[in-house]
C-alpha cells in the first residue's frame, strides 16, 4: 500500500511501503538527487558548463529559423572513448541526434542517464519543456521498485 501526502504549493511527499521495516519520505528534489546519485550523474543548466559536460542537450536552429534540439556527446571530451565504438563522438547525425519532439528527447535523456558516470548539460528551457523532472521522478519509482524486488528475493533466501 502506498501513501501520498499532498502539501499546498509544495511538491508532494512520497512514503514508500509503510508496512516494511523502513519508511522513506522524500521531497521532490531529494528524489531527483537520489536518481542522480544512483547513476553517478550530474545535470548542469548553466551556459558556462556547456563545454565541460560529457553529454549535451541544447537548442539549435535551421537555416530558415526552425528550432530543433540536439542531444549528443561532447566532441571535446574524449575521456569516455569506451562509449564511442564507431568513432562518432560529438558528430551530429540528423537521424540520431536532432529532435523536434520533447518526448523522444526525454527518452534519450533517461537512456543516457542510465549509462551512469556522466555529466549532462541540459538547456534550461529544454529541461522545463521536456519535463525532465517528471522523467527523473518516474526513474526514482523504477529504482525503488527494483530495490524492493531485490529485497524480497534476498528475504526468500534467508
Amino acid at each position: 500500500m502506498y501513501f501520498y501526502t499532498l502539501g499546498g504549493s509544495t511538491p508532494p511527499l512520497t512514503a514508500i511501503k509503510l508496512n516494511k521495516k523502513r519508511v522513506i519520505i522524500m521531497e521532490h528534489q531529494d528524489r531527483i538527487n537520489f536518481v542522480l546519485n544512483h547513476y553517478k550523474a550530474e545535470i548542469y543548466q548553466d551556459q558556462t558548463s556547456f563545454g565541460k559536460c560529457d553529454f549535451q542537450i541544447y537548442p539549435d536552429y535551421t537555416s530558415d529559423g526552425y528550432k530543433l534540439t540536439v542531444a549528443k556527446y561532447n566532441e571535446n571530451i574524449l575521456s569516455k572513448n569506451a562509449r564511442d565504438t564507431d568513432g562518432s563522438t560529438g558528430k551530429i547525425f540528423l537521424n540520431e541526434h536532432v529532435f523536434h519532439n520533447n518526448y523522444d528527447l526525454s527518452l534519450v535523456f533517461i537512456q543516457e542517464l542510465r549509462k551512469g558516470d556522466l555529466s549532462i548539460y541540459v538547456d534550461e528551457e529544454i529541461y522545463e519543456d521536456a519535463m525532465i523532472d517528471s522523467y527523473l521522478e518516474e526513474e526514482y519509482e523504477s529504482i525503488i521498485e527494483i530495490q524492493e524486488k531485490d529485497d524480497k528475493l534476498y528475504e526468500n533466501f534467508i
